[in-house]
């Protein structure tokens, strides 16, 4: 029998344990239908002390085990942590060096860990990841790579595999991890029932429409921010200045000077950016054809898409869609 050791504390995030132990729950029934007779996982929560712990949504789980007396495991999960913005998540890790420790030990022990989102900076404090490759949170990206510089940070993809366990870049990208885990553990059999019964998508691996995102929102300026969040949510309408800068009060001259000190780019320069990592999106993750991408993107038509995008990325978007199909 597998066992699964989650590792929590309080303000963690409850999904990312929710979800990891509901696909070994479905795992193990999946196996008792099939006519097994004992279940393949056993699931625990351990923590440093506490007999209870409350994740950051206000539920609170009762802990089986304590960092002292935890059992070998198969696998330990590091949950996200949840933070409101970088020097609250840091202040969190100064506050979590039992559980570093912890996670340190176990690395040497030979443990596997995976980690998802924000937790993924916990395994890093432990420095195991130096050398190596890891995936975190789209939005945490350049914070991670300021404290951890000999940590290669891969910003393209969801999840990274290393020599111990996996790193994942979002709280619902553990669900392929957990997967993966199972078709090594049990089979693949087990694993693609499980995922046509929970609905898994495990080929959704890629982070890179979210990285210019990441790149363009380390900023301050609250107003910017909203303008951005409009942009994205109305990408195929025509940029009007004139409204989004009455919406926000101020003039079509503060609005693109701010806009422009705070990205480098004015509205117009962000808005097709953003039209392109859209485009990439769709053509990446779909089969709409061009002139469906073009409705969906807001440009004027197929022959400005495909101008645009050659211009961008030095090759057609039929081209591109081509690359992706063989890699």
């Amino acid at each position: 029998m597998n066992k699964v050791l989650g590792l929590v504390y309080d303000d963690y995030q409850a999904s990312g344990i929710a979800t990891t132990f509901d696909v070994f729950n479905v795992i193990n029934t999946i196996w008792k239908q099939r006519g097994g007779e004992e279940p393949l996982y056993e699931c625990f929560l351990v923590s440093a002390g506490q007999d209870e712990v409350r994740a950051s949504n206000g539920c609170r789980m009762r802990v089986d085990y304590t960092l002292d007396n935890a059992p070998e495991a198969d696998l330990i999960f590091v949950p996200g942590i949840h933070h409101e913005d970088g020097n609250d998540l840091i202040n969190h890790l100064t506050g979590l060096k039992r559980e570093t420790e912890w996670l340190r030990k176990q690395y040497a022990a030979g443990q596997q860990i995976a980690a998802n989102c924000s937790g993924v900076f916990l395994l890093a404090e432990t420095g195991h990841l130096k050398g190596q490759s890891a995936a975190t949170a789209w939005w945490l990206g350049g914070l991670f790579q300021k404290r951890y510089p000999d940590v290669t940070l891969r910003k393209d993809t969801l999840l990274v595999e290393n020599d111990q366990g996996y790193c994942t870049g979002a709280m619902t990208a553990n669900l392929g991890v957990m997967l993966q885990v199972v078709e090594k553990q049990v089979g693949r059999q087990l694993a693609q029932i499980c995922a046509k019964t929970m609905l898994i998508d495990a080929s959704q691996s890629y982070a890179s429409p979210y990285v210019f995102l990441q790149e363009q929102t380390e900023h301050q300026d609250a107003m910017v921010l909203a303008v951005e969040s409009w942009m994205q949510r109305h990408i195929s309408q025509p940029l009007d200045l004139e409204s989004l800068a009455n919406l926000h009060c101020v003039s079509e001259r503060t609005l693109s000077r701010r806009f422009k000190k705070a990205l480098g780019v004015s509205p117009s320069e962000y808005l097709q950016k953003l039209r392109i990592e859209h485009t990439k999106l769709l053509l990446e993750t779909t089969s709409l054809n061009i002139e469906q991408i073009v409705e969906r993107v807001g440009y004027s038509s197929a022959s400005s898409l495909r101008r645009l995008f050659r211009n961008a990325l030095g090759l057609s978007p039929r081209d591109y869609r081509a690359q992706l199909s063989q890699t």
